[in-house]
């Protein structure tokens, strides 16, 4: 189980993984619990890890929210929660071994089950 740290955001108390199928594919969608964004659910889409670089790339849907005009993938902060949150899920993914790497050559990213979220 991991330790709990108040500086960035745990799955039950920020954000909550939620099963969906989107284009006929299994997914994952990711309910925000954390104030001001709890009214948002997010998707991710293409997740890079880029090794040499020691950088992940991302992007991200809005699926639903009570304020569009405000939450919108080009809320910079919405972005970096976001951002901050795909960091815990990947920790996890890797604490777990759930976390798969799909082969570059074909043109996926590498992903994790329970997540697909970024942003540009």
């Amino acid at each position: 189980m991991k330790e709990l740290n108040l500086d960035k955001p745990s799955e039950h108390l920020d954000y909550k993984l939620v099963p969906d199928t989107f284009d006929g594919v299994e997914g994952w969608n990711v309910d925000l619990l954390r104030a001001p964004y709890n009214d948002v659910t997010i998707r991710y889409n293409n997740v890079r890890i880029n090794g040499d670089d020691q950088n992940i790339t991302f992007n991200f849907d809005v699926v639903d929210t009570e304020d569009p005009t405000v939450y919108n993938v080009d809320n910079v902060n919405l972005q970096r929660f976001v951002g901050e949150v795909l960091g815990d899920i990947l920790e996890a993914a890797i604490e777990t071994g759930s976390i798969h790497k799909k082969d570059s050559n074909d043109g996926h990213q590498s992903t994790t089950d329970d997540s697909t979220e970024s942003t540009d």
